[in-house]
């Protein structure tokens, strides 16, 4: 009953404490239940089945919202879901296993996100990106390049301008830290727009956004989900002294 509880509540009833009762199981809940509540959550909000977040492909650890969330046709009300638990779980200081992409935590924040958060969000396409920079663009081969982003989806190709009317507009070495500035913020923000807002719009019923953009990234990282757990006996066994 939680669950539908944190969907339909109002945000001042969802900052009311959360009592769990699983069915079929006796106990009160002294706070390990609402622990065990959150776990649950926690894990299935990355169940693939959902469709709503994908691994960064550069660690394959961290999540983003997923571009093809769609494919459930419910998914704007579970982002607005999530939102609302990933916020009331640190409104009452319980810590998720779940780790988000830099640019996610800024999104939550309120910030821009820029060409470096790339580097942690996909490093092979930052690095390719860097090249397109720091070199001239007819030398490598690169001067057919325009202001567009081909997108997959379901075996279907689309190509999506990156500013109105730039489908003819040519890169060039004198506007291509615009380009690249724009396909990094298409690729982090353009094609999950609707996604990101369904999440804040959950998140902030909770926590309001003037109060959670004092942290920085890192910080907002460690309200979340707490310092990893280290297993000392492993980091004993594996490091060479």
């Amino acid at each position: 009953s939680s669950g539908i509880n944190a969907e339909y509540g109002s945000p001042e009833e969802l900052k009311s404490r959360l009592y769990v009762i699983f069915e079929g199981e006796e106990g009160q809940d002294a706070g390990g239940l609402l622990r065990e509540w959150y776990q649950i959550i926690a894990r299935e909000i990355f169940n693939p089945d959902y469709a709503l977040f994908t691994t960064t492909p550069g660690d394959k650890v961290t999540y983003v919202c997923n571009s093809f969330s769609h494919y459930n046709p419910n998914h704007l009300d579970y982002f607005k879901f999530v939102g609302r638990v990933i916020a009331k779980a640190i409104y009452d200081n319980k810590y998720l296993d779940c780790y988000f992409s830099r640019s996610f935590y800024k999104h939550i924040l309120g910030q821009q996100v820029t060409f470096k958060d790339m580097e942690h969000e996909d490093y092979s396409f930052y690095k390719s990106m860097l090249f397109l920079l720091e070199n001239e663009l007819e030398e490598c081969g690169l001067d057919n390049l325009d202001f567009t982003m081909e997108i997959e989806e379901f075996g279907v190709s689309e190509i999506r301008e990156l500013k109105p009317g730039s489908r003819n507009v040519v890169v060039t070495n004198e506007n291509k830290k615009e380009y690249v500035k724009l396909l990094c913020q298409m690729k982090m923000t353009g094609s999950i727009r609707s996604q990101i807002k369904a999440f804040l719009d959950g998140f902030y019923d909770i926590i309001p956004r003037h109060l959670i953009a004092i942290f920085s990234d890192s910080e907002l990282e460690l309200l979340i989900s707490g310092l990893p757990s280290i297993d000392i006996d492993d980091l004993k066994a594996n490091t060479e002294y």
